[in-house]
């Protein structure tokens, strides 16, 4: 009897055993469908360089160096989001000694609200490419203005038409940089961009696979041992 016991505990142990490496391997494994973590990115770092850089891909590189630091990775000012990415010392822009009231030596004060120049009417005073052109070429940099060159003027300016879809890849000059317009006369204006953008379809929750016949042959292994031993404990109780 006792050796039946031992026995029984035994298949028991390792019924349990083997279905809990069964469903560890079901949970290693990823379902079909399912997100692969997004891995995290450094928002302050430079953009990637292109191996044939456009005229646009060349502003953007330029728009990292001279715009984005107030103007915001995604174009979308200085939010407080925006500055949440600086190293804590810098993240309050408005710190005397920073770009206070009283800022560092050869240093400038920046204005207490920087606009965003991408997304939804954030150029809406603008017609065309040509007015945006001349309003960054008159006015920023915020610290020296006007420092840059006619073609790096022209290279941020396409970086901000294909940001707002109205670039067909054509290099921008100042011959033809005012006539893309922004704001169009009518709908069938709209110069499109050149590179659409494109909604990824939502992903649906993956249903979770069926049990496998080794964790059902696990399952009925363990419910035929307890039975055993639901036996064997009342044969040894009520027949000896």
């Amino acid at each position: 009897m006792e050796r039946i016991l031992v026995i029984c505990v035994a298949v028991l142990y390792l019924s349990l055993f083997d279905l809990a490496l069964a469903q560890d391997r079901e949970l290693a494994t990823p379902v079909p469908g399912t997100p692969r973590p997004t891995p995290t990115v450094d928002r302050l770092a430079a953009p990637p360089t292109a191996e044939k850089p456009t005229q646009a891909d060349e502003g953007a590189q330029l728009y990292w160096l001279h715009c984005q630091p107030c103007h915001g990775d995604q174009g979308q000012g200085l939010t407080d989001e925006w500055r949440a990415q600086y190293p804590p010392e810098d993240q309050n822009c408005w710190n005397s000694g920073c770009h206070g009231n009283r800022p560092y030596e050869n240093g400038f004060t920046l204005p207490t609200a920087v606009p965003a120049v991408i997304g939804e009417d954030s150029l809406a005073r603008f017609a065309t490419l040509g007015e945006v052109h001349s309003f960054i070429q008159a006015a920023m940099p915020y610290q020296d203005a006007g420092h840059l060159s006619e073609a790096e003027y022209l290279a941020i300016t396409a970086f901000l038409a294909r940001a707002h879809g109205v670039w067909n890849e054509q290099s921008l000059n100042t011959a033809n940089v005012g006539e893309v317009r922004l704001q169009p006369l009518a709908p069938e204006n709209v110069v499109l961009s050149a590179e659409p953008v494109v909604t990824a379809p939502a992903i649906a929750a993956a249903p979770r696979p069926p049990v496998s016949q080794r964790q059902a042959w696990s399952w009925l292994g363990i419910i035929v041992v307890l039975l055993l031993l639901g036996g064997a404990w009342l044969w040894h109780r009520y027949v000896q």
